[in-house]
């Protein structure tokens, strides 16, 4: 499948990986199987390694180059669903949960990232949650009182507030300090390189592609250079794990982003913090250590690639038009642009599990915007689930939920 098309901005700063790893030319046993090289199977694997497992990793591609590379990566706690709304989907009880399960692993991610040393420019933010109309008032206010209520920072600012710290007007807004960004590309690439040197074997290119799965006293899984023989299998392939379950379970969508020239001045962007706004699909605004604007949506409900490309140059144009509504002053002229597909689900939420029927096989898909925030409670889950542990939150995202 076609995840990505266009040039994306970690490309520019980045283009080649730190190292090269071979193909998969031959039978081999393991404890676990990571099938998919983003940025999730980079978590799982690396969760797997520090844990004492045996661990092979498996992507026909090379190492983050299929969806992950497409990532914004603005890292949030907020699902695209608000709690407000996910109380009345999934309960108050499992909603609130959630939000905080998302608030500790934004933070974990951070120390993880420290821990390996990793090159991918990861910085805490602050968060500002744009009303996008005068009626998203009452809802941004009731959507900050209960994550105060449970425990979560988030303040609600007035139209003045927003004015006198950005040059754009607006009826509310909510101001969230639990946020981060990086370059999921670098770090997807870092975890693998950590994961490598504690013992994991990584084999990317043709002969690593996922042919069948035979579940049995472990899983056979037959890629096109050999069976892999293991205890477990996860499958961290984002987007294209439909093809490996019986019904479909998330939306496919294509999103666009363009990022400016480096070196723009951002002297009316206040703390240069994440931006993103309540209609939907949304607009969403961060800047690099380079001195880059990013800015993302524009979604549109195919999952063609042909479709999908024919509309980045006509996306990027639209994209830079509403960047430079916010920011007046700031240079939007689109230095690169790129799409991307992505999977959304009913309630927001991922999907971490072994599905009916399959017990040794687990999926780790950290579906919507916050992505790469699911991808570690994945990891967690995952390795828990292999070393015989119950983790805390795996009923909230299990698929019989």
């Amino acid at each position: 499948m076609d995840l990505a098309s266009g040039v994306p901005v970690w490309l520019l700063r980045d283009p080649a990986p730190a190292s090269v790893w071979p193909d998969l030319a031959a039978p081999i046993d393991c404890d676990v199987v990571v099938v998919g090289a983003g940025i999730t199977g980079a978590l799982a694997a690396w969760h797997l390694v520090e844990a004492g497992l045996d661990v092979v990793v498996l992507d026909r591609r090379p190492v983050g180059l299929g969806s992950t590379v497409a990532s914004t990566a603005l890292i949030q706690y907020e699902l695209d669903t608000s709690l407000v709304e996910l109380r009345t989907m999934v309960g108050r009880e499992r909603a609130d949960r959630s939000y905080v399960v998302c608030v500790d692993a934004v933070r974990r991610l951070g120390e993880i990232v420290h821990g390996i040393g990793s090159r991918c420019g990861h910085e805490r933010k602050s968060s500002l949650y744009l009303a996008s109309e005068p009626g998203d008032v009452e809802a941004l206010r009731l959507e900050a009182a209960a994550r105060r209520g449970i425990g979560i920072a988030a303040d609600d600012l007035a139209p003045a507030e927003i004015a006198a710290r950005f040059p754009f007007r607006r009826a509310a807004a909510i101001l969230s300090q639990d946020a981060a960004q990086l370059d999921a590309y670098r770090l997807a690439n870092d975890l693998i390189e950590a994961s490598a040197a504690r013992g994991a074997r990584i084999f990317t290119g043709p002969g690593a592609t996922m042919a069948a799965l035979r579940p049995g006293g472990g899983v056979a899984l037959r890629a096109a250079g050999g069976t892999v023989r293991a205890g477990r299998v996860v499958l961290a392939t984002g987007y294209e794990s439909q093809a490996s379950l019986r019904a479909p379970i998330a939306k496919l969508t294509s999103t666009y982003a363009i990022a400016t020239a480096p070196d723009q001045r951002f002297t009316e962007w206040d703390g240069r913090c994440l931006i993103w706004e309540a209609a939907r699909p949304y607009l969403y605004l961060r800047t690099t250590a380079d001195g880059r604007a990013i800015v993302g949506g524009e979604d549109e409900p195919t999952a063609d690639p042909a479709r999908r490309d024919a509309l980045i140059a006509a996306k990027a144009a639209r994209l830079a038009i509403r960047g430079h509504e916010l920011f007046p002053s700031i240079d939007f002229s689109p230095a690169c642009a790129w799409g991307g597909t992505f999977a959304s689900t009913p309630d927001g939420l991922p999907y971490i599990g072994s599905p009916p029927g399959l017990p040794d096989v687990w999926f780790a898909l950290g579906y919507g915007g916050n992505g790469i925030t699911f991808g570690l409670i994945a990891a967690e889950i995952v390795r828990d689930a292999c070393l015989g542990r119950a983790h805390p939150a795996a009923d909230l995202f299990r698929f019989d939920r």
